[in-house]
Formats: structure tokens, C-alpha cells, sequence
């Protein structure tokens, strides 16, 4: 199914849920959670992130045709190790070494971005893949064209391109130690973003939508001031 808004009333219900899902945090207005500065931060750059996603999902088709007609051997030795640091294995890997190291040198800066690492990774990783299974944006290699969309697919792979998953996981667990020792880490995960649109994985859209869920949620764990519960069908996490 080509046309994006084309599929029967569950399927629409199930979307609805998907983008209601803020809604869970019940007891806290979530925008009270971080200070006046942060919140004026957060509204800027999600207004530069929509219209960079604006801007990227016109002009995927010659962004993806540009990438390809430049790639070469630097590109090639470049974007192959920026394209493992979004792999989950590493960066699950990475963040339990500087958890660990926490712990080890009695640090509990590094321990607390640690664990705020690993609650932006695990939250981001589940609204990506509900957004991945909402949208099934075919992939640039299938030759489908970037506005060929198929909601709730099969799990096939070749339709899970919006958003990219590296970049989204990229973002989700950089972003905290970023936050709190240098913003010149950022551009470890931009480089991951750049690595899955040279590699014609994803769409130059799919990366900037990832990026940005990865962003919002590394940053709100990083600076919220208090504890949110999130309660679906009477079980309650508390982060």
C-alpha cells in the first residue's frame, strides 16, 4: 500500500494509541519537569528538527541520489566505524563499560549519566520501533522511492526505514554524556546519522526523525528534576 493514510479503521485505531502514548505519564505535566532555560532549549531545537525533517523529506530522493554518486574509498573507511557506534551491541556494550567504571572509581556523575544512558536507550529503542512498525517506510535499496509507505507491515526489515534505529539509539545514549561533559560529543552520533544514509540504509529523513527521538529523550532523562511513573494496564515504572 502506497498511500500513507490508506488502511482500515483498527489499523488507524492502533496508530492512534501509538501517538497517544504520551499520555501514560499520568500525575506530572512532563514539560514541568525540566527548568524554564531547558524548556525554551527544547522548543527551539524541536522547531530546527521539524523543519530539517521538513526540508529532508522533500529533497530525499536527490539527497540519496547525491550520497550515492559521491561515495568512494575515504567515505568508505570513514563511515564503516561511525556506522557501528548505532549498532545496540556496542553501545549497550560501551555504556555498560562506563557504568561499570562508575561504580569501580566510586564516580556518581559518571553512574548517574550512566543510568540515564541506559533509561534513554531502553525508552527510545520502544518508540522507535513503534514508529518504525506505523509508518513502514520502505528503504531507499528497495528502489520503492521514499514515499512509499505500507502501515503496520509484516516484520520485514525492508519496510522499517522511518526512523533510523541507529541514529535514534545513537542519539539516546550519547546525548546525556554529552549533556554533561562536552556537546562536542554530538558529533560521534551525527557521524552514525551521516554513516546510515551514505550506506543507503535510510533515507536522509529517517535519520533526522531518529536523531531527534533520540535527542529528546536522552536530553529529558539528563536534565528532568523529578521521578515520572508511566502506568499502562495497572503496571507502574517509576524512572
Amino acid at each position: 500500500m502506497s498511500l500513507f493514510f490508506a488502511f482500515p479503521r483498527r489499523r488507524f485505531s492502533l496508530l492512534l494509541f501509538v501517538l497517544m502514548m504520551p499520555g501514560a505519564f499520568y500525575g506530572q505535566d512532563t514539560t514541568a519537569l525540566l527548568a524554564d532555560h531547558e524548556q525554551k532549549q527544547l522548543c527551539q531545537t524541536a522547531v530546527a528538527s521539524s523543519l530539517f525533517f521538513t526540508g529532508a523529506f522533500v529533497a530525499d530522493g536527490a539527497l540519496r541520489d547525491w550520497t550515492l554518486s559521491n561515495q568512494g574509498a575515504t567515505g568508505d573507511m570513514l563511515m564503516s566505524p561511525a556506522n557501528r557506534l548505532g549498532d545496540k551491541e556496542v553501545v549497550l556494550s560501551m555504556n555498560a563499560a562506563l557504568l561499570g567504571t562508575g561504580y569501580l572509581i566510586g564516580d556518581p556523575v559518571l553512574k548517574r549519566t550512566s543510568w540515564n544512558a541506559v533509561k534513554s536507550i531502553l525508552t527510545t529503542a520502544l518508540i522507535t520501533e513503534g514508529l518504525k512498525y506505523t509508518f513502514g517506510r520502505s528503504r531507499p535499496y528497495t528502489g520503492a522511492g521514499p514515499r512509499h509507505f505500507s502501515p503496520f507491515p509484516p516484520n520485514r526489515h525492508a519496510l522499517k526505514s522511518l526512523p533510523s534505529g541507529h541514529a535514534s539509539v545513537a542519539f539516546a545514549f550519547f546525548t546525556p554524556f554529552a549533556e554533561q561533559y562536552s556537546r562536542w560529543i554530538y558529533l560521534l552520533p551525527a557521524s552514525t546519522a551521516l554513516a546510515r544514509v551514505y550506506k543507503d540504509k535510510h533515507w536522509a529523513s529517517d535519520v533526522v526523525l531518529g536523531a531527534a527521538v533520540g535527542f529528546f529523550t536522552g536530553y529529558f532523562f539528563q536534565h528532568k528534576n523529578q521521578t515520572v511513573d508511566v502506568s499502562l494496564n495497572g503496571i507502574t515504572v517509576h524512572f
